[in-house]
């Protein structure tokens, strides 16, 4: 069985290094971890510690270690582009997404998204990204942007080489198995005709994977899933 997974900001020192506040919550008090138990150590930024808890105290976690990977971040392949949405679906998105290993996820505010953005959105989303590389395996999260304009998405997109607009009104098209992938994925209610032509006109591709009418988390979760597998 592999060791337990643990997230930690700190810096390693003397072949030694910490883990607190949340995790040291679960590590003690829903694990009930022990002295000498093996644990893996991540700090999201490429880094992995494999080593053995030394000490447990009520405010750290020392954990000897025994071996370090580090891992450069790789290329961004697959970017998905979702219309913010109401808290609770709007985690859940983030949650899976990160999940399945998204290099980026950039929220965009479109003419019908209801949704507003609080003060502790992205810091809620980032958190989120980080305890799915309990998951993953991965060694990097998943960048996740602050909300923008669909004008930015399009502007800052001109160098990516597939760029794909979910259109219940577009064609069902071969989607070409190379990378980068920029996905848009429309606000509840659809895209409004404007939106949509504009999109297009700067060269999205229209493409629909479904007959059905999908919410925006599913859509995305579809779209995703299909361009892991292409680019597997």
């Amino acid at each position: 069985m592999r060791p337990r997974r643990f997230y930690s900001d700190k810096k390693s020192v003397s072949g030694h290094i910490e883990i607190v506040s949340d995790e040291l919550f679960h590590l003690r008090k829903v694990l009930r971890s022990k002295p000498g138990d093996p644990v893996e150590v991540f700090n999201g930024q490429g880094t992995l510690f494999s080593g053995k808890i030394e000490t447990i105290g009520k405010s750290k976690a020392i954990v000897k270690i025994e071996k370090e990977i580090v891992k450069e971040r790789p290329p961004v392949n697959i970017m998905i582009a979702p219309s913010l949405l109401k808290k609770k679906p709007m985690s859940l998105m983030i949650e899976k997404l990160t999940e399945m290993g998204v290099d980026e996820i950039r929220p965009v505010i479109f003419s019908r998204t209801e949704a507003a953005l609080s003060e502790s959105s992205i810091k809620k989303w980032e958190k989120l990204a980080i305890e799915s590389l309990k998951v993953n395996d991965n060694l990097w999260a998943t960048r996740i942007y602050p909300p923008c304009k669909m004008e930015e998405i399009i502007s800052g997109s001109e160098n990516i080489k597939n760029r794909i607009l979910l259109d219940i009104e577009g064609e069902k098209v071969t989607i070409k198995d190379e990378g980068p992938f920029l996905c848009v994925v429309g606000p509840p209610g659809d895209f409004t005709n404007e939106e949509r032509e504009m999109f297009i006109n700067s060269g999205f591709t229209p493409v629909n994977i479904n007959d059905s009418v999908l919410k925006v988390e599913t859509a995305a979760f579809s779209a995703v899933s299909i361009l892991k597998y292409l680019t597997r």
